[in-house]
Order: structure tokens, then sequence, then C-alpha cells
């Protein structure tokens, strides 16, 4: 049978065995889109018809290189709106489109993935057959939705509710042989296999068989909600989806009926896509898959197949470990044997506890560790495509570096210095080819750690820029493209952060009811917390050696000139026991009142809300300077900064993204407020009218064209 068309789904062919084949055929990953459903509703009516003809069964595959990727949610930013929802779940009612209910056996034939809806698809057939390399799962969770084509009610009653709830609010993929494992897949066909045939085989013996609908299974067991409910609080804070999925599981095991529960997911979904939760959540998946991408770049990536990393502490540990995972060959080296040796027991100790947290295999560890060679000697660095030095903030020792390097790598390789600071520039005249350098601002753990700066010096070629945005994404980071200033982004920020947190207190809120308000918010630490974790004497030395120190004019030297270095010294903002756990301190209270007569500040009672705007929108002002400076790309690299490297919460998308929801007159008049000059770019956005985003769309240039009007620089 003919193709009828492009981004469709239709009835392929009938084998001479009576097996239908359903293809879906929607380029690239064969998303939901409504044609497609529209083309599959086709498609079984028309096979409906033939069963008891030529059709005694059916094999639903996807074309191209996966099975069905699930709605499109770009879909949902657009409209924002239930309609799309709806648009979204027409034939009847769900993505099963009513191949459940045929009397013949349905079979889904799974290569690449089966995500989100293209999974409830699956879910949606009687048998799901899969390739060995192919995985499964409902990510909905992770853009602030639940699954919305019945998944919450089929696959608690294919695998019960425990496991069903795990899958859910996790997100997580689960490959064929852990899919097989739980039972949400019935067969695993071998690489190399023919899926098509192998599915059409499976399908021929189930003919005649009695057919498991999912629909028609009892409710599942019901499990403990309760701990659920509480567990996702703490993992998710702030977070309605997953909530709303135990909430569809409970309904799902109460039942008496699947069509109950399903009603009970048809009522939570619509609120999820209207959140600005949601909303936020579906801005950041955007966001970070776009900070790969430099406008205006036309140079193409060389491919990076050997690293060489200086030092094998922490830090160089942990980028080894990144490089290795992604198949890349790491020479890994140190001053000493014994340091050397001290930081490859530390990268095996690393993969080792994984395999007993079951997150890893012992094979993978075992090929990832083949990859790393230890050295001490510069010259095994001849023959590295790219060479990264990870050894402490110091400018002289890094330059020293890298005249070593310069004299040791082969033309054309990539030279890159792991800084949060330093000027790049000054590290790239140590060598004779500045254009093969840059900086790479990976953030510790390395090897946990998503976010990746990737710094452009004055000289740094397009080559470059290109090559190193792309090992960026190949060892599984979100690399944005940054300029070269003080603190480059993300630490050039959040100095604002903890600023106003010490006026606060001289005005009159407690410790406690800062930190307390920024964890509330989402923070996983609060600004206090976070300078006693740093250690707050190493802002006074930072400091004394620019000149700018004052003693006792302000709150965190006091804090310092008493001892209170933070945790290290067991107090800071706040006290510590001897495991480190934080409380109250009586002494900082009463310095505190100390503090604010000493200055004539009546102290007086601050809301959380205060709080909160005093905390971030200083920040936030700081990310348009940099925006208008050149700095970065767009507002979305400085959400990605934020969310991957300081922990900003990603359900509300990121400071510039929040200042948007929140309203930049409301920035600016807090900001006018507390003394702060809000930034040119910010007054610019509010007297044109439109949120940041789309001010930035309209008028924001790309990162090269900014770069050439700010020459000479030390700037993009």
């Amino acid at each position: 049978m003919s193709k009828p068309g492009t981004n469709t789904a239709y009835l392929e062919t009938v084998t001479p065995d009576g097996v239908a084949i359903i293809c879906l055929d929607h380029f690239p990953v064969n998303s939901l889109h409504q044609n497609l459903r529209n083309g599959v509703v086709r498609a079984v009516l028309e096979i409906e018809k033939r069963i008891g003809k030529d059709v005694k069964g059916v094999v639903m595959r996807g074309a191209g290189r996966t099975f069905c990727a699930g709605a499109d949610i770009t879909q949902f930013g657009a409209a924002d709106n239930v309609e799309v929802v709806k648009l979204g779940r027409s034939s009847s009612d769900s993505f099963g489109f009513g191949t459940e209910e045929l009397s013949v056996p349905v079979v889904a034939a799974i290569h690449g993935h089966a995500l989100g809806g293209g999974f409830e698809v699956a879910l949606g057939c009687h048998y799901r057959v899969i390739m060995e390399d192919a995985f499964v799962g409902l990510p909905e969770v992770n853009i602030g939705l639940l699954p919305g084509g019945q998944g919450t009610q089929r696959l608690p009653r294919l695998i019960g509710a425990e496991a069903a709830l795990e899958l859910m609010t996790s997100g997580d993929h689960v490959y064929a042989p852990k899919a097989k494992e739980w039972g949400v897949v019935d067969e695993i066909v071998p690489k190399g296999g023919d899926l098509v045939a192998a599915a059409v085989e499976f399908c021929k013996r189930q003919m005649g068989k009695p057919l498991p609908a999912i629909s028609t299974k009892p409710p599942p067991q019901p499990c403990d909600f309760a701990t659920w409910s509480k567990r996702m609080a703490a993992q998710r804070p702030g977070e309605p989806a997953p909530q709303a999925i135990i909430k569809c599981v409970q309904a799902a095991c109460a039942g008496p009926t699947f069509k109950d529960g399903v009603k009970v997911e048809m009522k939570l979904f619509p609120p999820l896509v209207a959140s600005p939760e949601s909303r936020a959540l579906r801005y950041m998946f955007f966001s970070e898959r776009a900070g790969n991408k430099v406008e205006g770049l036309k140079a193409k990536p060389q491919k990076i197949a050997s690293v060489g990393i200086v030092g094998a502490g922490l830090m160089g540990g942990g980028i080894a470990m990144s490089c290795a995972d992604a198949g890349i060959a790491v020479t890994l080296l140190d001053m000493s044997e014994g340091a050397l040796q001290k930081g490859m027991g530390a990268i095996k100790s690393n993969w080792e506890r994984s395999v007993k947290r079951g997150s890893r295999t012992a094979d993978s560890v075992a090929k990832s560790l083949s990859l790393i060679k230890g050295t001490v000697d510069y010259k095994d660095f001849s023959q590295c495509d790219l060479v990264v030095e990870a050894v402490f903030e110091d400018i002289e020792t890094k330059k020293q570096i890298f005249q070593k390097l310069d004299e040791v790598c082969k033309p054309g390789a990539f030279m890159c210095s792991n800084t949060s600071a330093l000027n790049i520039d000054a590290i790239a005249s140590a060598t004779k080819r500045p254009e093969f350098v840059m900086a790479t601002h990976f953030f510790s753990p390395a090897n946990v750690m998503k976010l990746l700066e990737n710094v452009r010096g004055a000289k740094t070629s397009d080559l470059t820029i290109a090559s190193m945005m792309e090992w960026g994404r190949v060892i599984s980071k979100w690399p944005i493209l940054v300029g070269n200033c003080p603190g480059f982004v993300g630490n050039r920020m959040v100095n604002f952060y903890g600023g106003q947190a010490r006026v606060m207190l001289e005005e009159g809120a407690s410790v406690e009811q800062v930190d307390a308000a920024a964890t509330e918010f989402g923070m996983k630490m609060g600004p206090l917390a976070m300078g006693d974790l740093v250690g707050l004497d190493l802002g006074i030395q930072a400091k004394k050696k620019a000149g700018q120190y004052l003693p006792d004019k302000v709150l965190q030297d006091a804090l310092v000139e008493a001892g209170r270095l933070g945790q290290k010294s067991g107090a800071g903002f706040w006290d510590y026991d001897a495991d480190r756990k934080k409380r109250p301190s009586p002494a900082v209270a009463q310095l505190l009142e100390q503090f604010s007569a000493k200055k004539n500040i009546v102290r007086r009672q601050l809301s959380n809300e205060e709080i909160v705007h005093r905390l971030f929108f200083p920040l936030i002002n700081e990310g348009f300077r940099i925006l208008q400076e050149g700095m970065a790309q767009r507002p979305a690299d400085i959400d990605v900064c934020y969310v991957h490297g300081y922990s900003f919460p990603r359900y509300r998308g990121g400071p510039m993204f929040y200042a948007d929801e929140v309203g930049l007159p409301i920035v600016k008049e807090t900001l006018e407020k507390i003394g702060i000059k809000p930034a040119k770019l910010l007054n610019d956005c509010i007297e044109a009218g439109v949120p940041l985003a789309k001010f930035w769309a309209k008028n924001g240039k790309s990162v090269l064209e900014q770069a050439a009007k700010l020459r000479p620089a030390s700037r993009l």
C-alpha cells in the first residue's frame, strides 16, 4: 500500500499472514501532531473494517530514528491554554486511538524511544516489542505536567502503583532490559535484529489468544500515598505535577472502573498546562537546548577524540570522568606520582560507589576507567586534541602551565583553562596561539554538575568556540558562551545575592528569616548558609587583594574579626554542631542589634516577599547589565547558568524568566527603593512595554555582532 503523504500516519501494508502495519511518519521524531493522530485513527478505522477478511493482527511502527517522541510541547507553549490539550486528546480521548478495542492483537514495535505520549500510544496496544538499545518513559513531570493520555491509569494496572509512581515522578528513561524486568514490554529484539519482522512474528503467535487489554485489568493495589506525597514535597518542592500524578494513581487504585480514573486525569491535566511552574519548566527545556547554538557562528566544530587534563584533583578528576563516560580518551597529569595515584584512586572509588548504588554497571565503569591514562610528563599531551588545565586559581601558575602546553601540544590543539573568574586573555598571552585558547568554567563536582561556562577571549577563533561548545554537549553538559569579564556570568551575578542579605540583617531581618525565605522560594541553601559553607574570610581576602577592605564597615567583616569564619570554624552567621548541622546563633542575634545601633538603624520587620525581591532583583539587574554589555548571548543562557550552576529553582525558570513573570516595573521599583540604579536594558524593556524575552528577541544582537562592537576587549 502506497504512502499517502508526509508527516502523518498510515496503513503501510498487510502481510500475506494478515498482519497490518501502521506506520507513524512525522519527521523528525514522530511527534503526536494532530495530522499524525488523525492518520492513526483513519488507519484503525480501515483495519476494523478488514478484520475477519485479510487482517488478523496489527503492528504499529515508527519511521526514521525512533518510535514516537510524544506530544509536541511547542504547541503548549504557543497557545498556553486548554484548547491545545483538547486537540492533543481527541481521538478516543487518549493516545490509544482505539487500538486496544480491536479484536485482533496489536503490537507496538519500539526502536529509539517511546516517551511521553509515545509511550502512552504503546501502552494502548496489547503488546510491546522493543529493540535492545531502545528506551521508554513518561518524562512529563520534568516539564510540569502529568502523562495526559491515560498513562497514569494504564501504567499502574500494568506494573503496580509503586513502580508506576517511581517511573512517572522521576521522569526517568527506562531501557529495554529494565523495561522487560518491570513487565513494561513483552519481548526484546537484539541489536542488529529486524524489529518489524520480529514484531510481526510475535503478533502471529498471539493470534487466537485472549487479548491482554490493560484497561480491563482490575484496579492495582494501593501503596503508601501519604509517604509518596511527603517524598515528592521534599524532592520536588514547589512543583504541583508530582502531587497531581500521585492523585491520579490513587484514582487508578480506587476505581471502580478505568474510566473513573481517566476522569481524574482529565480534570487534573489542564490546570497543570496553564500553571506558571509548567510554563517555566517548558521554557527551561528549550533554553537548555538553545545554549549550544551560537548565533552568527559559521565554523564547524572539530571532533575531540582525546583530552589531556592538568591536575588530578577534585576538578580535574571530575572533568576526566565526564570525558571518559563520553568515550573520549583522557591523559591525566599531576606533578608527582603520589598525587596522580591519589587522583586516579578517587576516580575509581567514585565510580565504584555508583555501581553499589545501582546507577552504573561494573562493565561500564571498567570501560570508562580503561580510557584514562595517568602521567607526570607534559610530553604525553603531544597528540591530544584538547588540553584542559584544572589547577588552583593563581594566574601566574596558570600562565606557566600554558607556556609548557604551548611547547608540547600539536598544531591545532585547543587549550582551555578551568577558571571561575580569571582573565583568559592574560592566560592566553603566555602562548603563541591565543586563537586556540578559551576558558572552560566547570562547576564542582564536574562529573555531576551540568553547567559549563565557555569563556571567549579577545583572540579566540570561531573554530575554537564551535569545537568547545560541541565538546561540552558531547560530555553531557549544558554549555553556554559567555564573555571575559570578572566572574563571567554566574559569579559576577552571585555577589549581589549575598550583599542584600547582609543589608537586610542590619535593617531587622534575622539570619533564620533570610535563609528560610530563600529556601521557601526554592533555593537549596540560603545566602547566609552558603556564605558559611564557602568561608566568610574568603570575601575579606578578596577585598584586601583588591584594596577595598574597610574594617568594621560590613557585618561579615565583623563576624570574621570575631573568629566566625563559617562552617570550618564551627560558627559563622549560624552556629554549627560537630556534624556541621546548623542552629541559630544567639551571639549573632546580639551582634546584629549592636551593629544596627552603631549605624543608627531602627530595626523593623521585613516580609518574606520583600526579602525574596531584595535577594534576587539586584542579581537580576546585574543580569541585565551583562546582556547589555554583550557578556551573554541571550537571557535564556543566564537562566540555564543559574538553574544548573547555582541551584536556582528550575520550576521558576531562572532569574531572568522570573523577572518577566513578576513584572519588570516591580523589579525597577524595588531596586530604586534600595538605592540601586536600574540597568539601561531594564529601563528600555519597561519603556517598550514588553518583557525581556520579547525585547531581546527583537533587539538583541548575536554574540559575534556584539563582540565586533566591543573591540578592543577582553569582551566577547
